[in-house]
C-alpha cells in the first residue's frame, strides 16, 4: 500500500508540473527557438529535474517543444506558415464536428450550444468597446468545443482540444485584429443559424470562411505575436 501511495504522489507531481509548464509554453513564456534550461525551470517550480524532464518530453510530443539529442529542449518557433497550417487543421476538424453535430445532436443540445455565444453577444453588443479579448477568445473556444462535444465523436473532440492549446496564443490576436473582429460576431450568428437548421453544407462553408487565415493575415498575426513576446505590447501593425 505504501508503494502505491508513493507512485500516486509521484504521478500527481508530474501531472502538476506538466500543467504548469504547458501554461508557460502556451503563452510563449519560452521565447521561440529558445533552449529551455531544465535546472533553472526546476528551481523556479520548486521541484526536482525529473518531473520537469518528463513534462518537457510530453510537451515535445504535444508540439510545444522540440528535442535535439545531446542538446536539450527548445521552444516552438513562430512562422506565418506554421500559424496558417494550424488553422487549416482546425478548419478541417471543425467542419467534421459541425457535420456530425447536425446529424447526431438533439434539439436541446443544439440550443444549449448556441446559447454559449448568444450570452456573450448579449453582454457585449459593441465590438469597439471590448477591452479584454481574452474573455472573448475563451468564449469562442468554448463555443466551438461544445459543437465538437455534441458531434459525439470523442476522437475529434480530443484532437480539437489538443489543437486549441497550440493556437490559443494566436486565437486572441486573430480576434483582436481589425480585419477579423468586426466579422467575428456576425460569422458566429450565421454558424448558429446553420446549426439550428442542420444545414451541413452551409455550415461547413461558413466554418471555412470563419476559421481560415489568408497568407497575409497569418503574417499579420505572426508579427503581432512576436511583438508581444519580445516587447510585451501590441505592435503598430
Amino acid at each position: 500500500m505504501v508503494v502505491v501511495k508513493k507512485k500516486s504522489r509521484s504521478a500527481d507531481s508530474v501531472e502538476k508540473v506538466y500543467e504548469k509548464v504547458k501554461l508557460l509554453a502556451i503563452d510563449y513564456h519560452f521565447r521561440p527557438g529558445e533552449r529551455v534550461n531544465e535546472v533553472e525551470l526546476a528551481g523556479q517550480l520548486g521541484v526536482s529535474r525529473t518531473p520537469v524532464r518528463e513534462a518537457l518530453n510530453r510537451l515535445s510530443k504535444d508540439g510545444f517543444m522540440s528535442f535535439v539529442p545531446n542538446r536539450g529542449f527548445y521552444a516552438r518557433d513562430i512562422t506565418p506558415e506554421g500559424v496558417r497550417e494550424l488553422y487549416e487543421v482546425r478548419m478541417v476538424i471543425e467542419q467534421a464536428t459541425f457535420r456530425f453535430a447536425c446529424q447526431r445532436a438533439s434539439d436541446e443540445e443544439i440550443a444549449a450550444t448556441t446559447a454559449i455565444w448568444e450570452e456573450v453577444s448579449q453582454k457585449q453588443q459593441d465590438v469597439s468597446e471590448i477591452s479584454d479579448w481574452s474573455t472573448i477568445a475563451q468564449a469562442d473556444e468554448r463555443f466551438h468545443m461544445e459543437i465538437a462535444h455534441i458531434s459525439k465523436n470523442s476522437q475529434l473532440y480530443d484532437m480539437l482540444d489538443s489543437l486549441n492549446s497550440l493556437i490559443r496564443f494566436f486565437r486572441r490576436i486573430d480576434l483582436e485584429t481589425p480585419s477579423r473582429r468586426n466579422n467575428a460576431y456576425l460569422e458566429h450568428v450565421e454558424i448558429i443559424s446553420a446549426l439550428r437548421q442542420r444545414d451541413v453544407q452551409k455550415g461547413m462553408s461558413l466554418i471555412e470562411r470563419h476559421v481560415s487565415l489568408s497568407s497575409e493575415h497569418a503574417v499579420e498575426v505572426t508579427k503581432e505575436g512576436l511583438a508581444r513576446i519580445y516587447f510585451g505590447k501590441k505592435s503598430s501593425v
